[in-house]
């Protein structure tokens, strides 16, 4: 069985990046192997000192080693991907991409920051040997809404948008898309 990975440059739970996660794991129904990595909940000293030993970190590498998908999901501020996302990237091996096909994701609060994927976040994966980087999904904050209760919902156009690029993942990982979703 396949394996993706979704590393999550977010600050919190509470954050709408986490109703797209939240929709990938409702979309992929658990019928690949599917982990998360929250960036936040790694080890903040061996992120600040740049420990790779750290067994956070180990741990965390692993899974993205291990994996043949990558979805790098990140809010967008000031123009550019989470910081803590990019403390992160730096801890991973050289080249840990190479032949695993990678789905950039982003939010962000206006429409001025859609070059956040392409122009921001694809060269650094381009740096870490991702050779196969799937069209990416910008996705505006205010297209995600927190539930009442516990929760996500994200508008009908941004499923639209997510949908294609979920699925094409999928194709170019050889996973039956069908059998996914039936």
């Amino acid at each position: 069985m396949k394996t993706i990975t979704i590393i999550s440059g977010s600050y919190a739970l509470s954050s709408r990046l986490n109703g797209l996660i939240e929709f990938i794991e409702s979309y992929y129904n658990e019928r690949i192997n599917l982990n998360i990595i929250h960036v936040h909940q790694l080890s903040s000293k061996a992120l600040i000192t740049a420990d790779y030993k750290d067994p956070s970190i180990l741990q965390a590498n692993k899974l993205v080693e291990e994996s043949q998908g990558i979805i790098v999901a990140t809010p967008t501020f000031k123009a550019a991907y989470s910081g803590i996302l990019k403390t992160y990237l730096d801890l991973l091996p050289q080249h840990v991409f190479d032949n695993k096909v990678v789905l950039p994701l982003a939010i962000g609060g206006s429409p001025a920051h859609l070059l956040v994927l392409k122009y921001a976040l694809e060269p650094v994966l381009s740096e870490l040997g991702a050779q196969h980087i799937i069209h990416g999904v910008f996705v505006l904050d205010s297209h995600i809404k927190r539930k009442d209760g516990k929760g996500f919902e994200i508008d009908a156009h941004t499923v639209k948008r997510l949908n294609p690029a979920l699925d094409q993942l999928l194709i170019q990982l050889k996973i039956d898309r069908i059998s996914i979703s039936g």
